[in-house]
C-alpha cells in the first residue's frame, strides 16, 4: 500500500487522460479487496484524489452516460 500512497502523491502532476484511465483500471482491480482495511482506507483516498484530478481535466473528460464513476 507505500506504493499507492506514493502514487497518490505524485498522480497529481500526471494528469493525462491516459493516466486517469490508467488509474481507473487499478482502482476496478483494488475493488475486489476492499474488505481488508489498507485497501479500502487506501480506495477512500484514492476517489479523493480522482476527484480532484478529474476537476483539472473536466474540459479533456466527457462525462461517462451513467454519471460519476468511481
Amino acid at each position: 500500500m507505500n506504493v499507492g500512497h506514493e502514487l497518490l502523491r505524485t498522480s497529481p502532476t500526471l494528469g493525462s487522460v491516459r493516466v486517469v484511465r490508467q488509474l481507473d483500471a487499478l482502482r476496478r482491480l483494488l475493488e475486489p479487496h476492499r474488505g481488508y482495511p489498507p485497501v479500502r482506507e487506501y480506495l477512500v483516498r484514492f476517489d479523493d484524489a480522482r476527484r480532484a484530478r478529474m476537476l483539472l481535466l473536466a474540459d479533456l473528460i466527457p462525462p461517462s452516460p451513467g454519471g460519476t464513476t468511481p
